[in-house]
This record gives C-alpha cells, structure tokens and sequence, in this order.
C-alpha cells in the first residue's frame, strides 16, 4: 500500500476533470470495496486504484467528487454512485 500525506490529498482534491484527459482517468467499473481490509488500507487501496480518488471516470462518463464539510464519508458516497450506475440509474 501507497502512503498519502494530506498535501497529496489536497493537490487530487483541486483537480478540475475540465482539463484532465479522458482517457487518463482511472476507470472504476467493476470496482470492488474489501471491507476485511483497515479503514485506512481500503482508503489507500481506493487511492492506489484510482490515483486520484476525487477524478476519475466510470466507463466514459468522467466524475469529479466534492464533499461538504460535514457531508458523508467517500467510501459511502462511490459505494452509492457505484450502485446506482449498476442498477441503470
């Protein structure tokens, strides 16, 4: 697993997905949560995946994540959008 510090996370954070290019971006079909893994290792395990948790893209459709300060957690909010995209929603 990969060590991320917060200037990391903070640089993925202000990515703007206008400016990446497409087809450089993780694509996280078929991307599965092991939840017998640490809240930390699956975070890591995300950002290793992903590279840039907040950018990515899900088959051709790019997604760019902001959260709010007192919003849901990550995991919560992919494992959601993830289900809704497998269910055609």
């Amino acid at each position: 697993m990969i060590m991320t510090t917060l200037e990391q996370l903070n640089a993925m954070q202000g990515a703007d997905i206008r400016a990446a290019d497409k087809n450089t971006l993780a694509d996280v079909r078929g991307f599965r949560f092991d939840n017998s893994l640490s809240r930390r290792e699956r975070i890591e395990l995300v950002i290793e995946r992903t590279k840039n948790p907040y950018c990515f893209r899900y088959g051709e459709l790019g997604v760019q994540v902001e959260f709010a300060d007192n919003g849901p957690a990550l995991c919560e909010l992919l494992t959601n959008f993830l289900l809704r995209k497998k269910n055609g929603l």
